[in-house]
């Protein structure tokens, strides 16, 4: 058997403007993110025959098909379909996929599983006897442009770095791809400084991407006045992190998530404003949604002192707090 895990992730800045072209018009900014202890995990067996067998624990849906000509063009696991069908395996398999994530939570949940699974694939397949660091890079290219074929618009690049690489990064598009600088920090401090709450409803997408890359390219100055607030608090936020100045996190947190709820007002719910208030009245000192928001989780940055105090303010308004911990691993992929 093959078991491949991925963490998920927290967006720290810079969110929407890791999408292919809109990085483009803004000088290309960082996106800033880092993997938690959350992860996504595939188990692979290897079956004698061409069966392909998929079981997805977190849908609760199964799907038998007698080899992989069988696979049909539309199907509700049709991620998991496609990357199988590209590694074209010459063997059947039983896959079964499961994410610590809550569902719809915003938290990079669906592209670690892509990764989890791009790292199975691989080792099944023996595409490549090491994965190094341009396999990776190509892997993540592959599954960000499966993911476009699956949701008809173009898909972001920051949720697979922290799935494969893991730790603290600031992930950085230009004009000949994308790469991503390590940020060296201590994540055993930044943990203390954060606090991850789900709502318990699954996000509705605040943020329709693809609205905003439309208004961008039409020259509409409002949103193109919120995605230049965007690029320079994710500066800012770099700066921040690898100065290791981590006191001035929070500032710069907070005015993230001022533009990003300028450019989509949708992305937070009444629930999420209602608990974000009550976090800041027990000593939390910024908040944002995470992703895309319009349900799924809120990042709260807070004092080391004061984090008992908002955790149990949160689970008294009903929210699910989660416990997690910032986390320098990446995709891992193990045979037994």
């Amino acid at each position: 058997m093959i078991r491949s895990s991925a963490p998920t992730r927290i967006d720290l800045a810079g969110g929407t403007l890791d999408i292919w072209p809109l990085h483009l018009f803004f000088g290309n900014p960082p996106t800033l993110n880092a993997g938690i202890n959350l992860y996504a995990t595939v188990e692979l067996t290897p079956r004698s025959d061409k069966r392909v067998i998929i079981h997805s624990k977190d849908l609760n849906l199964s799907a038998d098909f007698s080899s992989l000509a069988a696979f049909p063009e539309n199907h509700p696991l049709n991620l998991i379909l496609k990357t199988v069908k590209y590694y074209a395996p010459k063997k059947g398999m039983k896959l079964t996929t499961q994410c610590q994530a809550p569902p719809g939570s915003g938290i990079g949940g669906s592209s670690a599983l892509n990764i989890a699974l791009h790292g199975a694939l691989n080792a099944f397949t023996s595409r490549s006897a090491v994965l190094g660091r341009i396999r990776k890079n190509k892997m993540l290219e592959i599954a960000r442009n499966i993911e476009t074929q699956i949701i008809s618009v173009p898909a972001g690049w920051q949720d697979y770095f922290p799935a494969m690489y893991g730790g603290l990064l600031a992930v950085k598009p230009g004009l000949s791809g994308v790469d991503f600088k390590r940020i060296s920090l201590n994540l055993e401090d930044l943990t203390r400084r954060f606090v991850l709450c789900y709502t318990g409803k699954p996000r509705q997408s605040g943020i329709n991407n693809w609205e905003v890359t439309k208004k961008t390219i039409d020259g509409d100055k409002k949103t193109i006045g919120h995605l230049k607030k965007i690029q320079q608090v994710a500066r800012d936020m770099e700066n921040v992190l690898c100065s290791q100045a981590l006191d001035k996190i929070a500032p710069v947190f907070f005015e993230e998530w001022k533009a990003r709820k300028a450019l989509a007002p949708g992305i937070s719910t009444p629930e999420m404003d209602g608990l974000i208030r009550s976090a800041m009245q027990k000593g939390a000192l910024a908040a944002k949604v995470c992703g895309a928001g319009g349900g799924g989780c809120v990042a709260f940055v807070v004092k080391k002192a004061g984090k008992d105090r908002v955790q149990e303010e949160l689970r008294k308004q009903g929210g699910q707090v989660l416990d997690f911990r910032f986390v320098q691993r990446g995709l891992r992929v193990e045979h037994f």
